[in-house]
């Protein structure tokens, strides 16, 4: 554990990335504590003399007791620069100035935490001598003794300390918009309809909406802090996803949770969820709005794919923001996945009404925070401030930038880090008036009291004159520059981003089921006893489908794959609810052309045209029925003519598709049982009888014919003398006389 610490703790310095636990005590070799600074007081220095306070815990992580714990504060230059500024994040800031250590903690046993506080003169003996405006870099070094070694630093954390003293505020303020991105991770797996409740995959969202929770004190410090009348509020803009209002909406009226063993449970966060919903609409409540692709789906990976509908229709989401909290989104403007996109996913964008994005300035080959735009006559990328989205964000630039939780636990050096960050912008590192767009990280994870402290001193910084709340810049109508005057940055779309999108096997099976979900949507009419719009039936199954795609699940292809299957396990029991009906038994044919009986029932609430597909079966035919349509939660009966060939048992495979060909409900198999044959046998068999008749006819009539000529003959002698016999007769002697009327052999082999 201890040498896995050490090599996270070397990432994230080779990263860049602020951090606040302890280094390596040079004495030991060891990760000795764990140090956290949890509140700077006062986070701005106004000029005042008095003292600044540092407050925080530290935790023992070696198996040996600690004793003699000591700190002193160690100062930096004023930030002149952005490298330097951004050496100061990093904690790479040279001292120039530094306090005697003052005891904190006698004894720290392995594994306790214990509180502290540091206390430490502005100016004077043994201060801080800040006698100058300026952002400062504070380090905070703390000292003991593990176990039987010697004394050696056991931890330090960095931050910066922005100072008003002496006054010397600028010329003029630097305005700035800062993002408040409302955003979780993808949690419906089934939205609710009329009669049944939605589903989610756990419970986890209900403990985050109720106070105490992170998305519920997000709102709630924006109501305490910056709420209706603040002019703070006038740089405030809530970057939301419609797929969290949704999922919340859905909770606020009944839900259930999905068991590990497939089994349901009520959800617990109902009256949380409607609480919650309040609490949002009174802080967006005329404030600048935007909706996120729906799910926070990535849009570039959606074009890498070829899908430009999903691109439309996770846009479709502002229509729902707009329903749920009643205020009208900025539809025209977005905030891409890591600020980033490539000319295609822009162009794209841009057909789909999006004239206004923004970008991280890397990914428009500028260093300006001017907007710009993307290419020519494109849209206009507003360009996020790299400085303060890494002091906003400790893993800014990591692959855990958009996925994780950010800050991870202590938001309090954050805080401060945003603070200087914004005093280093508004005095050396000014831009010329352009506007610094705050972005924090997509799951901003600030606690409230964090939150709170970040917005009061935002607040000092623009009653001091240093700041002014801008919103975000303009791009139509009165525009910051003539729309003529922007130059062209063009796009860079880094390869680091393109590497942790979605994977094409998963957008392959997304793409499948996309197609389904706009075949249902083709095959479908509203029926006006339902009067239920296809949309209204379809849109849910696309939405799940955009939870595949979510920002959630780069770098993650399994959780990807599994919402893509969620999400077509989904679309499947809807496509089978229209269906053919059973038939029990067997069905018997007694003619050649004897029809079937067939019933299709729709079960859904709109009118769907379909067509039965029967594949060949030897031995029947059966005619097309061309497209039927099937009325909303209703039956369609119909005969199916055939034409049987022969006698015998058939078993026929048939199901209901599409007009082009998507499989609805499952396919039957039916047993046919005929007791006919095809009009070729019957006229074989009847030609066969015809001849059998005919030759037997004729072999009676032959022999009527020969019982006539004997009677014939019989009768003729009778009349007559019998004359004597010839000579012939009488001389032979084995010659036997014939009698008339009496049967002879040749008569008898004529029979």
């Amino acid at each position: 554990m201890r040498c896995l610490l050490a090599a996270v703790v070397a990432v994230l310095l080779i990263s860049g990335i602020p951090i606040t636990v302890a280094r390596t005590a040079s004495a030991q070799g060891d990760s000795a504590t764990q140090l956290e600074v949890t509140k700077v007081t006062p986070s701005v220095v106004s000029g005042a003399p008095g003292e600044v306070t540092i407050s925080g815990r530290i935790t023992n992580t070696t198996g040996d007791t600690i004793n003699g714990i000591e700190a002193r504060v160690q100062r930096g230059y004023p930030t002149q620069s952005v490298p330097a500024a951004q050496d100061a994040l990093r904690g790479n800031a040279a001292t120039v100035n530094e306090t005697s250590f003052r005891p904190l903690i006698d004894t720290l046993a392995p594994g306790q935490q214990a509180p502290f506080e540091l206390r430490v003169p502005v100016n004077g003996p043994d201060s801080l001598e800040l006698t100058e405006p300026g952002v400062f870099p504070l380090l905070v070094n703390v000292n003991g003794q593990p176990g039987d070694g010697g004394r050696a630093r056991i931890g330090e954390a960095h931050f910066l300390l922005p100072s008003l003293a002496p006054p010397a505020k600028p010329a003029q303020p630097t305005p700035f918009a800062m993002l408040l991105p409302i955003v979780d991770y993808p949690r419906m797996q089934q939205e609710g309809t009329p009669g049944q409740r939605a589903v989610l995959a756990d419970d986890a969202l209900a403990g985050s909406l109720t106070p105490g929770g992170r998305l519920y004190d997000l709102v709630q410090s924006v109501v305490d802090n910056a709420g209706a009348g603040s002019p703070l509020g006038n740089g405030l803009c809530f970057a939301i996803d419609p797929d969290l209002v949704a999922t919340v909406q859905a909770m606020s009226r009944g839900y259930q949770v999905r068991q590990a063993d497939g089994g349901m449970r009520d959800g617990t966060g109902s009256a949380s969820a409607q609480l919650w919903l309040n609490k949002l609409r009174e802080a967006t409540e005329g404030r600048c709005v935007l909706a996120l692709p729906y799910a926070d789906s990535d849009v570039v990976a959606l074009d890498h794919a070829d899908l430009p509908d999903l691109i439309k229709g996770s846009l479709d989401g502002a229509s729902l923001v707009q329903q749920v909290l009643g205020v009208e989104p900025r539809r025209s403007v977005l905030w891409p996945i890591e600020g980033a996109l490539d000319e295609s996913t822009a162009r794209k964008l841009a057909d789909f009404g999006i004239n206004t994005m923004l970008m991280e300035p890397s990914a428009m080959s500028t260093e300006s925070l001017a907007p710009s735009r993307l290419y020519e006559n494109g849209p206009v990328g507003v360009p996020v401030d790299p400085l303060l989205s890494e002091a906003l964000d400790p893993m800014h630039g990591s692959p855990l930038e958009t996925t994780a939780m950010s800050p991870d636990g202590n938001g309090a050096a954050a805080v401060q880090n945003t603070l200087g960050a914004l005093a280093f912008r508004a005095t050396a590192g000014a831009q010329g008036g352009a506007t610094s767009v705050l972005a924090p990280p997509r799951r901003w994870n600030l606690s409230g009291e964090d939150l709170r402290a970040l917005l009061d001193g935002m607040r000092g910084l623009t009653e001091a004159g240093y700041l002014r709340p801008a919103g975000l810049p303009e791009t139509t109508g009165q525009a910051e520059q003539s729309e003529s005057a922007l130059p062209v940055a063009g796009l860079d779309y880094p390869q680091e981003n393109a590497a942790e999108e979605i994977p094409q096997p998963v957008l392959d099976q997304l793409a499948e089921q996309n197609y389904k979900v706009g075949d249902l949507y083709r095959s479908s009419e509203k029926d006006p006893a339902a009067d239920l719009e296809p949309a209204a039936l379809t849109t849910p199954l696309r939405n799940g489908l955009l939870r595949g795609a979510s920002s959630a699940w780069r770098e993650n292809p399994p959780a990807a794959r599994h919402w893509v299957r969620v999400a077509t396990d989904t679309l499947n029991g809807v496509l089978a609810r229209v269906r053919l009906d059973e038939f029990a038994g067997k069905i018997t044919l007694t003619a050649s052309n004897a029809p079937i009986p067939m019933t299709v029932t729709n079960d859904l609430p709109v009118t769907v045209s379909v067509r039965l597909r029967i594949p060949a079966t030897a031995g029947i035919e059966t005619r097309d029925l061309g497209v039927i349509r099937v009325p909303a939660q209703g039956r369609r009966h119909f005969r199916l003519e055939t034409e049987v060939h022969r006698a015998g048992q058939f078993t026929v495979d048939m199901d209901v598709t599409t007009e082009a060909g998507t499989e609805l409900g499952p396919a039957k198999r039916i047993q046919l049982q005929s007791y006919t044959y095809d009009p070729f046998t019957v006229g074989l068999t009847a030609i066969a009888s015809a001849l059998l008749v005919i030759l037997s006819g004729r072999r009676i009539l032959r022999r009527l014919r020969g019982r006539r000529d004997r009677l014939a003959a019989a009768n003729g002698s009778g009349a007559t003398s019998v004359p004597p016999p010839s000579a012939s007769e009488t001389t032979n002697p084995g010659m036997t006389p014939v009698v008339p009327g009496s049967t002879t052999e040749s008569d008898r082999g004529s029979n």
